[in-house]
């Protein structure tokens, strides 16, 4: 036998249509400034439900902006494994302007893949008059050794980095 639904307990279409509507007037109203307090007087619903419903939509949005970024990622991906096996075998060859560009190449699809962050992992702010390299050098071995004298300094500042001297000993 099958189950019956109980009334009320499952909305209708026009219900749904009517919460969805709802969510993207929630939404509209977010990105006009107001509270989420003001929110539920103007639509006349609780504040708890503008929260709940916020979150949902936001997270929503926020999954299919995540297939869009996978997407655009795949494709960025199938460019740079295109140069780099273009570039590849020269490098291993010797060619010295070969190298460099499979090193650009290579820093390109980490960050890309989230490997390098956007933005510094620890503040060199106070070790700027040590850090003598510009971030934009096209030579590798300037920027990774000021890079390493510049953490090094600053771990000499703060007490000694075990780290740094596993791998000087």
């Amino acid at each position: 036998m099958a189950k019956r639904k109980q009334p009320g307990l499952y909305p209708t279409k026009a219900v749904r249509v009517n919460a969805e509507t709802r969510r993207y007037q929630m939404l509209e109203l977010t990105k006009a400034g107001l509270t989420e307090k003001k929110i539920a007087e103007q639509l006349g619903v609780a504040k708890s439900l503008v929260n709940r419903e916020m979150k949902r939509l936001l997270g929503d949005l926020a999954r299919s902006a995540t297939r869009t970024a996978d997407l655009v990622r795949a494709l960025q991906m199938e460019r740079y494994e295109a140069l780099l096996s273009r570039y590849w075998l020269l490098a291993m060859q010797g060619d010295a302007a070969a190298a460099l560009m499979v090193l650009k190449i290579m820093k390109q699809i980490d960050k890309i893949n989230g490997i390098i962050p956007d933005r510094p992992l620890i503040s060199m702010v106070d070790n700027r008059s040590q850090l003598q390299v510009k971030i934009g050098d096209d030579d590798p071995r300037v920027v990774l050794d000021g890079l390493i004298s510049a953490i090094a300094t600053r771990s000499d500042a703060n007490g000694s980095n075990p780290a740094i001297g596993a791998v000087a000993s």
